[in-house]
């Protein structure tokens, strides 16, 4: 069994290095977040976190889509000195966000990534 959590935690922190790698430089290219989000499938627990996150930022009266933009085009040092917000738990609900416009709007996630 500890050979199955030891492959997870192993898949897990490959996404997480590969995310860092895509989204640590500003204006990744589209293709390979394409082929991210292609890959990734959203679980329960993915959909439950990013509603919790879009009810705090409601609650602190900060603009999602541009939260989200942010965290694609800014720096990471920046996009944490403006938001006082961690860069990479951001970029995963990011992920989660794409993937969910990606499958439901094509059209909307080609003008949001672009």
């Amino acid at each position: 069994m500890s050979n199955i959590f030891d492959f997870l935690q192993y898949k897990n922190e490959k996404l997480e290095l590969l995310l860092g790698k895509l989204f640590e430089r500003a204006n990744s290219p589209g293709d390979r977040m394409d082929a991210l989000l292609e890959s990734k499938e959203l679980a329960v627990e993915d959909h439950k976190l990013f509603l919790a996150f879009l009810a705090y930022l409601n609650e602190q009266q900060l603009d999602a889509k541009k939260l989200f933009q942010d965290v694609l085009k800014l720096p990471k040092h920046q996009f944490e000195a403006q938001y006082a917000m961690n860069w990479s738990q951001v970029i995963k609900l990011s992920v989660t966000f794409l993937t969910i416009l990606r499958t439901n709007d094509i059209n909307s996630y080609k003008q949001f990534v672009d």
